[in-house]
């Protein structure tokens, strides 16, 4: 586009170059035109959807009667998704993220102040975007609400004793998005951006006294973002060719059931919890004719509820699961607008368990476990497809939970049912 209009403004100058010369001779009688800034020739209307990660620096501050802060920097990393409108050069519209943290602390507390860790567990954030086109470049400014769990515990050999709050607060931030095309992958954006979250205080009930915790958390995160130029859409019955071929990224809901056996190594005890999910996907397919290869990561909140017994107890043992994350290889072939598939890889998650008389509690407690799964893909407009899909989990290894001081061992299988829909940049 930049060469055919360098060679139409060339071929214009040399056809009014006499008159130019000429008109060099007569005196000036007016003043110059203004300049006039030209209309943007890009455009970052429309549907996006990507990737982050990067880094969190929190600083969580606890009181009881004193007041003590403590500091860390640790990971963060999980899915994106948003709309932009524009009208001229200003960009404005609205974006949601979903990140999973490893930022987690020891607070040695102060006379007046029990000694604990604290720890940050996932956030999420809906905020407004405003920005500025600058051709290949956005600078841009968001704020908007957040929503996080935290966790706060006390040290070993009482870490069995702790507490998770939910909690709403704000968050505001800036950054930068840049339009690139890269080998192999093609056109996307490549964004960096800081990002505050300011938490308000809320209180953990664990022994020695409840501990009311603020959290503050300065990000910075980069991200891999796709985003088509819109074509419309059109309906199966208009001719559609399904095209497989590329990245895309949707919403996902469904529904888990998480069976749980744990053990103290003479008693064993099982319980099952169940509930629904809901999240974000993303993957790419690469095509091979009507094979397709491609890969594929989700992350999703989860409220997989369920009751049991703490093994060697007659207590009462709570369960929640409460965020899964896998990423997968896919495999399929396409039947036109059916793309029906098998998936394999590794899933993440994360539970919350209660002894319900003794009040022990243990807010993170992670899970890693391989996954299998199969599905089938729709195309139901030009660049949007539909899915239902199975997957099964069971952990690579077991699990240690300890309540009541009491060392416990646990494996755990799932099996999830989900539906999605997807947008294709290709």
């Amino acid at each position: 586009m930049q060469f055919q209009t360098s060679t139409t403004v060339t071929a214009l100058l040399a056809l009014l170059a006499p008159g130019i010369a000429l008109a060099a001779d007569l005196p000036m009688r007016t003043a110059p035109a203004s300049f006039i800034a030209p209309e943007p020739v890009t455009s970052w209307e429309g549907f996006y959807a990507g990737s982050f990660y990067g880094a969190g620096h929190s600083k969580f501050t606890s009181t009881q009667t004193v007041g003590r802060s403590v500091t860390r920097t640790g990971q963060t990393g999980g899915a994106l998704a948003g709309y932009n409108f524009q009208s001229g050069a200003f960009v404005y519209g609205v974006e949601g993220d979903l990140g999973l943290h490893l930022i987690r602390t020891e607070n040695p507390g102060a006379a007046g102040l029990i000694a604990h860790s604290v720890d940050t567990l996932y956030s999420g954030h809906l905020r407004a975007r405003f920005g500025y086109d600058l051709g290949a470049f956005m600078p841009f400014v968001a704020g908007g609400l957040t929503y996080n769990e935290s966790y706060l515990r006390l040290p070993a050999p009482n870490d069995y004793q702790g507490a998770v709050r939910s909690r709403y607060g704000w968050t505001a931030g800036a950054g930068l998005d840049w339009k690139v095309t890269a080998p192999f992958v093609g056109p996307l954006i490549l964004r960096a951006e800081y990002l505050y979250e300011g938490l308000p205080s809320a209180n953990y009930t664990v022994p020695g006294g409840p501990v009311s915790m603020k959290v503050g958390t300065h990000f910075l995160r980069a991200a891999l973002i796709y985003t088509p130029t819109l074509r419309g859409w059109r309906s199966p019955g208009e001719g559609l060719t399904a095209d497989w071929n590329g990245a895309y990224a949707g919403v996902l809901a469904g529904y888990g059931q998480s069976r749980a056996r744990t053990t103290n190594g003479i008693v064993s005890e099982s319980q099952t919890a169940d509930g629904a999910l809901g999240g974000l996907y993303a993957g790419r397919n690469i095509m091979f004719g009507n094979f397709m290869a491609g890969f594929e990561g989700s992350t999703a909140l989860t409220n997989w509820k369920g009751t049991g017994i703490v093994p060697g107890t007659l207590d009462g043992l709570s369960y929640r699961n409460y965020i899964e994350a896998d990423i997968r290889g896919r495999v399929g072939y396409a039947f036109g607008r059916f793309l029906p598939y098998l998936s394999a890889g590794m899933a993440w998650g994360r539970s919350e368990q209660i002894d319900r008389v003794t009040g022990s509690e243990r807010g993170r407690i992670p899970t890693e476990a391989w996954t299998i799964g199969a599905g089938v893909d729709y195309m139901i407009a030009e660049r949007v497809s539909a899915r239902v899909e199975y997957l099964h989990q069971k952990t690579l290894k077991n699990i240690s939970l300890d309540l009541n001081g009491a060392a416990l061992d646990q494996s755990r299988s799932a099996d999830i049912v989900r539906v999605g829909v997807a947008y294709h940049f290709h």
